[in-house]
C-alpha cells in the first residue's frame, strides 16, 4: 500500500504516521512491514480458513483506509497488490473471487506476481520472474556496453559491467537458489 500523499509529509511526520498505522493493523492480528513509504500486511492460514482470514484481512484495510482520510491521507488502491502465496495445489483450491478484496472503495484484484523492493514475487516462490527480469536487463546492458566497447578502455569496461551487470546478478541473488533450471543457466550464461 501506498500513501498518495506521502511526498507532502516530512521525514518526521511520516514515521509517525506509519508507527500509528501500525497500531491501526496490530488491532487485527496481521502482520506489518514497512520500508520507506511502502507497507506490507501479511497473514498465514490454512486454505480451510480463507474466509475467516480474508475476512480480518478486508477489515484491517478498511480500517487502514478511514485512518488515511482522518490523517489527510489516501489509500492508493491502484498502487497496492494482493498476492496469495502457496503450493499449486492449495492454490488451484482458490477461485478468483477468493482472491479478491473487496474494499468500500473497490476491489483489490489478486496478481500472481507483485514487486517488492525490486523482487518480483510469484506465487509459489520460485522466483523465475525475477531472475527473468534480472537476465533481460543484464543482457540489455552487455548490448549496450558492447556497442561502446570499442570507444573505452579495460578499466573503464569492467567497472561498467560490475555497475550494470554484477549488481543486478548480485541483488537478491540467493532467491535464485529455487529457480528451475532452465532458469538457472540463462543466469549462468551472463
Amino acid at each position: 500500500m501506498t500513501f498518495s500523499q506521502h511526498h507532502k509529509l516530512g521525514p518526521l511526520k511520516f514515521i509517525i504516521y506509519a508507527a500509528e498505522m501500525q497500531e491501526v493493523v496490530n488491532r487485527h492480528g496481521i502482520s506489518f512491514h514497512g520500508f520507506a513509504d511502502n507497507s506490507q500486511l501479511s497473514k498465514h492460514m490454512q486454505v480451510s480458513e480463507i474466509h475467516v482470514e480474508k475476512h480480518a484481512m478486508v477489515d484491517c484495510i478498511t480500517d487502514i483506509e478511514v485512518w488515511c482520510r482522518s490523517h489527510g491521507l489516501k489509500l492508493n488502491t491502484d498502487k497496492s497488490d494482493v498476492i496469495w502465496l502457496g503450493i499449486r495445489q492449495q492454490l488451484s483450491r482458490m477461485s478468483q473471487p477468493d482472491k479478491d478484496l473487496h474494499l468500500l472503495s473497490g476491489t483489490l484484484k489478486a496478481s500472481e506476481t507483485a514487486r517488492n523492493l525490486g523482487v518480483i514475487i510469484d506465487q509459489q516462490l520460485t522466483f523465475d520472474m525475477n531472475a527473468r527480469a534480472c537476465s533481460k536487463a543484464c543482457f540489455y546492458h552487455l548490448r549496450r556496453i558492447q556497442q561502446i566497447r570499442r570507444f573505452v578502455d579495460d578499466w573503464s569496461l569492467r567497472l561498467l559491467v560490475h555497475a550494470l551487470i554484477t549488481s543486478h546478478l548480485d541483488y537478491c541473488n540467493g532467491l535464485f537458489a529455487n529457480c528451475n533450471m532452465a532458469v538457472r543457466q540463462w543466469l549462468q550464461r551472463i
